[in-house]
């Protein structure tokens, strides 16, 4: 007596994928990334712009303790002269104004 084989067959699942992983943003969201992005980088370059003037400050103090014990004439009369530069003039100044209030 023969037995009769039957077919079997696996059913699938029908998986749908997409080519993006992350989801959807609309232009608006994109933008104010990148603008959140550009703040960050500003604010971390006029961070470190202010830390590089304190120490330029510092460093015109002491060579003036310097000459001036040394009985000589001191070369920075006013060592915050001379430090500063205005970026009002670029057009895009007013948008990131309030990051350089720590430079004022």
């Amino acid at each position: 007596m023969k037995t009769k084989k039957t077919k079997k067959t696996k059913k699938t699942k029908k998986t749908t994928l997409t080519n993006h992983s992350e989801p959807m943003m609309d232009e608006n969201t994109l933008e104010w990334i990148q603008d959140e992005d550009t703040e960050k980088l500003i604010s971390a370059l006029v961070g470190y712009a202010r830390s590089l003037e304190i120490q330029v400050v510092e460093l015109r103090c002491r060579v003036n303790r310097q000459m001036a014990l040394s009985g000589q004439k001191i070369p920075f009369p006013e060592p915050y002269s001379d430090l500063y530069e205005a970026f009002d003039d670029y057009a895009a100044y007013p948008k990131f104004k309030h990051l350089f209030k720590l430079l004022e």
